[in-house]
């Protein structure tokens, strides 16, 4: 393969995150209307998901910066949306929660996104809704090697 072929598939990608990123947009319109931001939100989401129970697992799943995130934990704390505990296993680590505050001001948000997204989707026949889900999981699984991925 040529590097003009590749370079001319990265303009039809950056074209499509462009279309996606804009389109995914009105999706997001509540967020704005919470008290949190949108990586608030997926901190939220992995620890109601349980899919990270430490600091150290929510930077790598969700690619933040340690620091970030500490300062974010310790605002959720503040907050009384999180709770740590020391780690039986390593002295060195917390075991992160959702408080029941922490539940009730994540499960507004999360049903809000999936009405929209059930709105969005509800526009398309079944046949073009299956194909949609198809052609994003393709996506998901030719980008993601190596990446946890779980229901969101």
């Amino acid at each position: 393969m040529t590097d003009s072929a590749v370079r001319q598939r990265a303009h039809v990608v950056r074209h499509f995150n462009r279309f996606y990123t804009q389109r995914i947009g009105a999706l997001h319109e509540r967020l704005q209307k919470s008290p949190f931001s949108l990586t608030e939100v997926r901190v939220l989401h992995e620890l109601q998901r349980g899919r990270a129970n430490t600091a150290a697992v929510l930077a790598r799943n969700l690619g933040l910066d340690s620091g970030y995130l500490s300062r974010l934990l310790t605002s959720f704390e503040r907050r009384n949306l999180i709770s740590r505990r020391p780690s039986e296993a390593d002295a060195r680590q917390s075991l992160l929660t959702l408080t029941d505050a922490g539940h009730a001001a994540y499960e507004p948000l999360d049903e809000a996104a999936n009405a929209e997204v059930c709105a969005q989707l509800i526009r398309l026949d079944p046949a073009d809704q299956e194909q949609l889900v198809a052609a994003m999981q393709l996506i998901e699984r030719l980008l993601g090697s190596g990446i946890q991925h779980g229901e969101n």
